[in-house]
């Protein structure tokens, strides 16, 4: 059983120099910030879907955790050893701080005013789920969101199974399990209205 490394929030003063350096990569950039920014832009898409998941659908938050998500990715780019792909290591980290920020919500999150771009592709995602399925999703608890967004995102069972560091038959029982909660609570749904 793999040892869980506790979270510990940087300090404020770490952050803020993490986000300086991100968002200056571009100019001063060797070949690993040029080669992390590339991954970063090739995962824009599945890092916007997992702020939608864990947060409340407002800009604001999106941005957020999408911040939180980046610097995280830039502070764990030099320990990343290439023993699995990367979209999957980008997967496996976001999911991580997106359940950790979900757990940790008291934290107050730092805000960096990011692009105009950004919201346009907020909403073209809001768009994609419909209420119902977005209440339902709410009532998921983070573990099960994660697990739901990555077999909606048609992951095969392998590479989930990577990404949580278990086994295939332990991500099919959880999601036999995560089927039968989704049942269940759109049961209680339709009986409510």
């Amino acid at each position: 059983m793999k040892k869980q490394r506790a979270h510990t929030p940087p300090t404020t003063k770490t952050r803020q120099s993490a986000i300086t350096t991100l968002f200056d990569l571009d100019m001063h950039g060797d070949e690993s910030s040029r080669e992390f920014l590339a991954v970063l832009n090739r995962s824009q898409r599945v890092i916007f879907q997992i702020c939608l998941y864990f947060t409340d659908c407002q800009p604001a938050s999106i941005c957020d955790l999408y911040q939180e998500i980046a610097c995280t990715l830039w502070e764990a780019w030099p320990t990343f050893r290439g023993q699995s792909a990367t979209d999957t290591w980008v997967r496996r980290v976001a999911l991580n701080v997106a359940v950790s920020e979900v757990r940790h919500s008291s934290r107050q999150p730092h805000f960096v005013p990011l692009e105009e771009w950004i919201y346009d592709t907020i909403a073209e995602e809001v768009a994609v789920a419909p209420p119902d399925y977005r209440r339902l999703i709410a009532a998921l608890g983070p573990d099960e969101r994660a697990l739901l967004y990555l077999r909606l995102d048609r992951l095969p069972l392998r590479d989930i199974a990577d990404i949580y560091g278990t086994s295939e038959a332990a991500i099919k029982q959880r999601l036999y399990r995560l089927r039968q909660k989704l049942n269940s609570l759109k049961q209680q749904d339709n009986e409510t209205f």
